[in-house]
């Protein structure tokens, strides 16, 4: 695959940054911002209809989203689920600590912070906000981040309340957990300034490792999320939301610019073919009768639940929908046009996928008469191409519609669209893009008025800079950059910094914990969330005061992660962890060297290794592995010594 010319195509990128604050409360009203695992204690049920922005309109991404028509189930909890997650009750006051946390964050990134604020509804009909809206506030403008000798502007800061978590979604209900609706988050939104894959890959780096090095952000998975926006000239701005790991935004917008040269290609085509959206018709016709003795096994079964077959001539255009406009990678299948089109009519109504005359026909068993039937009760001109859609009346025509509006826009090039992030970098229809119809002011919350001196005060009050601590980690604690950059992008400095000080351990021995233990402890499927920073003072104590052994780290963290009830000491006596006296260890260390006398007296320069694991199995996590590798090497010592004597004798 030819390397892609980002300046000649004239790349332009943008993020959108989210990130959870962290909060003693949700942002409009009272209740903890901590997620749940147990059984939900009740259910609340919603079907959302679009409203009209305040300018009077529609927007259209709001009425893509109508049309699926989805029923939600929302899993309360009572302990962080009040009358205002379930839209019983206007907003309380703000959670004023979150937006201080916005104001610094805006002031460090050079933002014009308004002094006069206005909590706004933004409008979504997905079911991820019961109320239908999400509640945000504009705090700031056109500011910059200072990458290398460039400067990235940012467009806009705000702080709004996250969304609900989606739990399942099956056929048209999908199931929301309200643990998370209303924790604080902030939204920074860029200018479109980054010109390749690596430097908006870079500026995103950048951006959170500043978020983090704050100190004021939430930490852990899920409570930072980025969106990439897209464009290449002559095309148009694609978002992609959900890009969940930092690594895959190169390989997304590859994807993303090779989609929109093939788009751009397809448009090209169209035009010399002269295709008008004159030509296209809703001239939608049920051929069901056609289908009747079809050996097509899906067909054949639902036509005899009573679904039907409707089918549409689209002229000019056979060979298009078989264009990959995706390229597949690593032996798997790309996406085609004809794919991508499914792909919105499945979003959006429901129906499993379409049937159009560039594919194969074979794989479906149709016989050659019956297309021919087909053809002509369509009047197929030899360059015209068919669409044909299994279900009820109302959803296949609908199907076709969204199918023709489809290659309607395909005429035009490049659609505004917002598309999913997959695992595989590829990307899928979620909705069009939404517009500025969907916001506007919130009738339920007072402005909000900021004094000149409060913003004054704030400004000398600021977090450090991430390369201020950078240079001071560097120096004080001889760690590596990249473990710097992972502490400082997890949000661990200021503990890393204050364990090692407060109880004189080992750099190294901090940061593998806070970086590598708990991250084995979650990958074990265990909650290591519920290990809090007091665990972690606790078990840093003991290790200072020799009360634990550096190899029992791991242990007493999982012990405390399985029963977060646990103190470190709890822990410790669960796992029988009591401390043993050095002259106990000269006398087992000595025992286990009589029981395996035999390595001694055979293999000698190889004894130590498995004489240090029997060692092990009775010592490990009571005493420091250091020590017991320097009292076991001195006692083989002291016995060699002792055998030799004994055979000169």
């Amino acid at each position: 695959m030819a390397a892609l010319d980002y300046k000649a195509l004239g790349l332009k990128c943008g993020l959108e940054i989210h990130q959870e604050l962290e909060s003693p409360r949700k942002l409009f009203c009272y209740c903890p911002p901590i997620l749940q695992t147990g059984d939900p204690e009740f259910y609340i049920k919603r079907n959302f209809r679009p409203v009209l922005g305040e300018m009077g309109k529609f927007d259209e991404a709001m009425l893509v989203e109508y049309e699926k028509r989805l029923t939600v189930f929302y899993e309360c909890y009572n302990q962080v689920c009040c009358t205002y997650e379930i839209d019983e009750t206007p907003p309380f006051e703000i959670d004023m600590k979150a937006l201080e946390t916005g104001l610094k964050v805006g002031l460090i990134l050079n933002l014009t912070l308004y002094n006069e604020l206005y909590v706004c509804r933004k409008n979504y009909l997905d079911g991820s906000v019961p109320c239908g809206f999400q509640r945000t506030l504009l705090i700031g403008s056109d500011g910059y981040l200072e990458v290398g000798d460039k400067k990235i502007g940012i467009n806009t800061i705000s702080i709004e309340e996250d969304a609900a978590r989606k739990i399942k979604e099956e056929e048209k209900t999908v199931t929301y957990r309200l643990d998370r609706l209303g924790i604080p988050l902030i939204e920074l939104v860029t200018d479109p300034d980054m010109h390749t894959p690596e430097e908006c890959l870079n500026v995103a780096f950048q951006l959170g490792k500043l978020l983090r090095s704050t100190g004021l952000m939430k930490r852990g998975l899920g409570t930072i999320r980025q969106d990439v926006n897209v464009s290449i000239e002559g095309g148009a701005r694609v978002e992609i939301k959900g890009v969940q790991k930092l690594e895959w935004i190169p390989s997304l917008i590859e994807t993303e610019v090779r989609r929109q040269i093939t788009l751009l290609k397809i448009r090209d085509d169209l035009i010399a073919r002269k295709l008008t959206k004159e030509d296209l018709s809703y001239d939608f016709k049920d051929v069901t009768v056609l289908f009747e003795k079809t050996t097509c096994r899906f067909i054949k079964e639902g036509i005899n639940a009573g679904q039907k077959v409707f089918a549409v001539k689209v002229p000019k255009i056979a060979g298009i929908l078989g264009i990959e406009v995706i390229l597949g990678k690593e032996g798997e299948p790309g996406v085609r046009f004809g794919g991508e089109i499914a792909q919105k009519v499945s979003a959006i109504t429901g129906i499993k996928g379409i049937i159009h005359s560039d594919e194969d026909m074979n794989k479906y068993t149709f016989k050659k008469p019956m297309i021919a039937s087909l053809r002509e009760a369509l009047t197929m001109a030899e360059n015209d191409l068919f669409i044909i859609v299994l279900g009820s009346e109302e959803k296949a025509k609908k199907s076709l519609k969204i199918a023709i509006d489809r290659i309607g826009l395909a005429i035009s090039g490049v659609p505004n669209e917002t598309r999913k992030a997959l695992e595989n970098f590829n990307t899928e229809f979620i909705r069009e893009l939404h517009g500025g119809a969907r916001l506007y002011p919130d009738t339920d919350s007072m402005p909000i008025r900021l004094k000149k001196e409060y913003l004054e005060e704030l400004s000398r009050n600021l977090p450090e800079l991430p390369r201020v601590i950078e240079e001071r980690l560097k120096q004080n604690y001889n760690i590596d950059d990249a473990t710097i950059d992972k502490l400082i992008l997890q949000g661990y400095t200021s503990l890393f910094e204050e364990l090692v000080n407060r109880f004189k351990v080992n750099p190294i021995l901090v940061s593998t914990t806070l970086l590598e233990t708990l991250k084995s402890i979650k990958r074990e499927g265990l909650e290591s969330d519920e290990i809090t920073e007091d665990h972690l003072r606790d078990l840093f104590e003991m290790i200072q005061k020799q009360e634990i052994a550096k190899e029992a780290i791991e242990d007493v963290l999982k012990a405390v992660a399985q029963n977060p009830a646990l103190t470190i000491k709890q822990a410790r006596e669960k796992l029988e962890l009591t401390t043993v006296k050095l002259d106990e260890v000269d006398e087992i260390i000595n025992n286990i060297i009589k029981q395996n006398e035999a390595l001694l007296s055979d293999k000698r320069e190889r004894a130590f290794s498995p004489l240090m694991g029997e060692v092990m199995k009775v010592l490990r996590g009571k005493v420091d592995g250091k020590i017991l590798a320097s009292k076991l090497q001195a006692a083989i010592k002291k016995f060699l010594s002792k055998e030799n004597q004994e055979e000169k004798r």
